[in-house]
């Protein structure tokens, strides 16, 4: 603080000295620039030549002399020297930082902001993914001859500056991501877009499940007492159950080929975890084959809300109208104002069989927002359910209608990747692992229905 205010001191101090002799020698300064308007050379040459002129220099060299002692004493500040380099040190470091932004921002520019297509990840993200991956099979020594190029454009997607980074810590996602991630698996998968999600956490969680319920009793009188209404909330039961599997990576991997290597193992990886997903979300039957996890079908029979063909129906083109309709009044009313249906693609050709002259709108292949409608209600294809044939399938299941929102799809964490280099070392390949752990259980077992063929 005390060098700070003899700083302040001595610049007041020369601004005060200039001021003054701007006002001593205002006719001269206002002859020198006139002067020049009047352009001759012989009023500067008498001006300086005048007997003033040599007052003027005096009093230049005495401020000159003032100065030279002022800079000295500014000098002899203690530690004035090393506060300016200090300063210098940390100009030159928000310089490199600042460089260090400029190229991050320019080497994204070119995909920054664009939305990516349906069924893809956004180019981001597919960087992101196959960086991580190059990144962590590098750390472990997997590519002895990865070019410098491709190596720098994978440090540039998560801000790493050298070689030796890739050994302190594992490469993480940023979250958002992971999410487009899980995204990307809901366009694929249908239980994880239409189910009510619930966070795992250790242990077994227990979100609600509705039991039966009372209704409200009217009217009441006044004055009167309101009797207690029961409704018995019980709990579902939510624990990690692991699936997943190994993808083979070749060696031979460059700069070009981050982005495409990112968006293929995501959109790989999403359709696979949509798959399994679907089929323990719907078909799981509470056997070790699905690690003891009972599906929407399972409980739909469980719970006497299952249509069954009769006996010698075991083909799907067994199913009529009347079949798929008998469906709806199994479940709860409200579900009628939100329920849709669950079919293998394939029943589209069968559907349109279903319409007749006097009710064209029994299907309608292209409804409300593009959806097709079986008597009004959306239908939401999944390969999961049997598929329509004209051979026998006994036992399986056809369709579903419910509202599985009162489903709950349990998930701990986020779907991982790990990396391995020895796996396939025979064939001089690389592995990539993913993982999830989720489970399944229902909040209400009047939510949905199934249609199931005969069993002989």
């Amino acid at each position: 603080m005390k060098n700070r205010k003899t700083i302040w001191f001595v610049g007041a101090l020369l601004v005060a000295a200039l001021v003054g002799i701007a006002f001593q020698f205002a006719p001269q300064i206002a002859a020198f620039y006139g002067l020049f308007d009047l352009g001759t050379g012989l009023l500067l040459s008498a001006a300086l030549a005048a007997p003033d002129a040599s007052e003027l220099k005096s009093t230049l060299v005495g401020l000159k002399s003032a100065l030279e002692k002022s800079v000295g004493d500014i000098a002899k500040i203690p530690g004035l020297e090393k506060s300016f380099g200090q300063i210098e040190t940390e100009v030159e470091q928000m310089q490199a930082e600042f460089s260090k932004l400029r190229k991050f921002f320019a080497s994204r520019g070119m995909i920054a902001g664009r939305q990516p297509r349906k069924g893809f990840l956004s180019d981001d993200a597919a960087r992101a993914f196959g960086s991580q991956i190059v990144l962590g099979l590098a750390r472990k020594g997997a590519f002895d001859t990865l070019d410098d190029a491709t190596l720098r454009y994978c440090n540039d997607t998560f801000g790493i500056e050298t070689r030796a980074a890739l050994t302190t810590t594992d490469i993480a996602l940023p979250v958002e991501y992971t999410a487009e991630l899980k995204e990307l698996q809901a366009t694929y998968g249908v239980a994880r877009r239409v189910m009510t999600h619930y966070p795992i956490g250790r242990g077994t969680s227990k979100p609600a499940r509705l039991g039966t319920q009372d209704d409200f009793v009217f009217p009441i009188a006044i004055s009167a007492a309101v009797s207690e209404r029961n409704v018995k909330l019980g709990n579902a039961s939510l624990e990690s159950h692991k699936g997943g599997g190994l993808l083979r990576l070749p060696r031979e991997i460059n700069e070009q080929g981050i982005i495409p290597l990112g968006q293929m193992l995501a959109r790989y990886a999403a359709r696979k975890f949509g798959k399994i997903e679907d089929q323990i979300g719907f078909l799981g039957d509470g056997t070790a084959t699905y690690d003891s996890i009972s599906g929407v079908c399972k409980i739909a029979n469980a719970n006497g809300n299952e249509v069954q063909l009769g006996a010698t129906k075991t083909a799907p083109s067994d199913a009529t109208l009347e079949n798929w309709r008998s469906l709806r009044p199994l479940c709860a009313t409200p579900i009628l104002s939100s329920g849709v249906y669950f079919a293998h693609a394939t029943w589209e050709r069968r559907f349109r069989t279903f319409k007749t002259q006097a009710d064209p709108m029994i299907y309608v292949q292209n409804g409300p927002g593009g959806t097709a409608t079986l008597d009004g209600y959306p239908i939401i294809w999944t390969e999961i359910l049997a598929p329509y044939s004209e051979n026998a399938n006994a036992n399986a299941y056809i369709g579903v209608f419910g509202d599985l929102s009162y489903w709950w799809f349990g998930e701990h964490g986020a779907p991982r990747t790990d990396f391995s280099t020895d796996v396939f070392f025979t064939t001089d390949e690389l592995a990539v692992r993913w993982l999830e752990e989720i489970d399944f259980d229902y909040a209400d077992p009047e939510c949905a229905a199934a249609l199931r063929l005969a069993a002989a």
